[in-house]
């Protein structure tokens, strides 16, 4: 679909843009326009990678992964960019499929990193009830919809509201749930540390 289907549609969105914003109508109904900047079938083929990487989506994947003497965030990434050199060693995705995916891994070690803010990469660190409380509200807002982190509003034209979601929030999510999992179950005894700011398991 194209502007030219949406007489002055063009017109309004460089007014709040300006020229050369690289975004075009990706679905258009009677509710609503969503935008896109991606070219069709990217976000597929980012689906594609990632589900030839089954252990970014697994916590139980990870913790195997994960090197010795880190914890927290640091962890994860470590596990995470294994799991990736590994599919990329064993043939199952390309230089662009990592590049593509590490885009997304990038996205999500920075809020689980916002999160996690007593995070001191200790391996027996272990977030703490508020950030935990943190990773759930971050992960309920990377679902769909109005309040989601990866949909931006601009504005109405015609009566229809204008959004843009992230074609990678899918896989954000998947990646942030198995991360979220990887750090509410890592360190031991993290079940039992004190209450409040995140504690450093001995």
């Amino acid at each position: 679909m194209s502007t030219a289907e949406l007489p002055g549609f063009e017109a309004w969105l460089e007014g709040l843009l300006g020229p050369g914003h690289g975004r075009r109508p990706a679905a258009v109904n009677g509710d609503r326009i969503v935008l896109s900047k991606v070219p069709p079938g990217l976000p597929g083929s980012v689906l594609d990678a990632v589900d030839r990487i089954p252990a970014l989506a697994l916590p139980a994947a990870l913790h195997l992964l994960a090197p010795p003497g880190i914890g927290g965030v640091r962890a994860w990434r470590a596990a995470a960019d294994r799991a990736l050199e590994d599919a990329l060693q064993a043939g199952e995705i390309t230089d662009a499929g990592l590049a593509a995916i590490r885009v997304g891994i990038d996205s999500v070690e920075a809020l689980l990193a916002s999160c996690c803010w007593t995070d001191d990469g200790s391996p027996g660190w272990a977030p703490g009830p508020a950030e935990r409380a943190a990773l759930a509200e971050a992960s309920a807002r990377l679902a769909p919809g109005r309040d989601s982190l990866f949909t931006r509003y601009y504005g109405e034209f015609e009566g229809r509201p204008v959004e843009a979601h992230c074609p990678g929030a899918p896989v954000a999510r998947r990646i942030f749930d198995a991360a979220r999992g990887f750090l509410e179950a890592r360190a031991p005894g993290a079940a039992s540390a004190c209450p409040g700011a995140g504690t450093t398991v001995p």
